[in-house]
């Protein structure tokens, strides 16, 4: 497992090293100078997001075929890409804490911060569960695509169809909604709650990632190369 973290490592380093440190210093002057914060949360996602990457560039190398003649499983090898998005997710906690530091006052509370990074943490976590079993089965440039283009449909697709919808129909959704949040409002203070619906989606996000392994490897292992 070491030696297929260091060669994913190698990879994500020879190939993003420049792109990153891009990155660092233009999202970096962006957030300081314009105080847009969610240029620190989205390192998080970008930083995140290199180890999916590195599926294409398998791909282009066709290391697959020669990682089967290798001493280790299909668990293994899909396995390698879960571990290193973690890190690098985790890892990229503190730079973008580091970012966020340097916005002049006023800046966003450690609460704020905490809240908007564990969010970005839960989209890459979400992301990467649905892009890796479609990239091991179609290929990651299509697999990229479809996800994108999916999440866009869900999240927005409902926004932009409710409206559209008769009274008979959105009424009861409404009175459902100022039902729940009177019920919020009355149990939880807006902190607690908050906090509360990011850790139930980041805990959603990491059952999400264990069953996209899952799923993965049975994938991976029914492949021929």
């Amino acid at each position: 497992m070491k030696g297929l973290l260091y060669k994913d490592w190698s990879l994500i380093a020879g190939g993003y090293k420049t792109n990153f440190l891009f990155l660092l210093v233009f999202y970096g002057l962006l957030t300081v100078a314009g105080r847009m914060t969610f240029l620190a949360y989205a390192m998080v996602f970008v930083v995140g997001m290199y180890a999916s990457s590195t599926i294409s560039m398998d791909e282009n190398s066709h290391w697959d075929a020669y990682a089967h003649t290798l001493p280790v499983s299909p668990g293994q090898l899909v396995s390698v890409k879960y571990w290193l998005t973690l890190i690098l997710t985790v890892a990229s906690i503190p730079l973008s804490f580091f970012l966020i530091a340097l916005i002049p006052a006023p800046k966003p509370t450690f609460l704020e911060a905490a809240l908007g990074l564990t969010a970005a943490c839960t989209v890459t976590l979400f992301y990467f569960s649905f892009v890796m079993p479609l990239s091991y089965k179609f290929g990651a440039a299509k697999a990229r695509s479809w996800v994108s283009i999916s999440l866009l449909v869900v999240a927005f697709g409902p926004v932009a169809l409710f409206p559209l919808l008769p009274e008979s129909t959105t009424t009861p959704i409404k009175n459902a909604a100022s039902s729940l949040d009177a019920a919020i409002t009355a149990n939880w203070s807006e902190a607690a709650f908050t906090i509360a619906v990011v850790g139930a989606l980041l805990l959603f996000s990491l059952v999400c990632m264990v069953i996209s392994w899952a799923i993965s490897v049975r994938i991976y292992t029914r492949k021929t190369y």
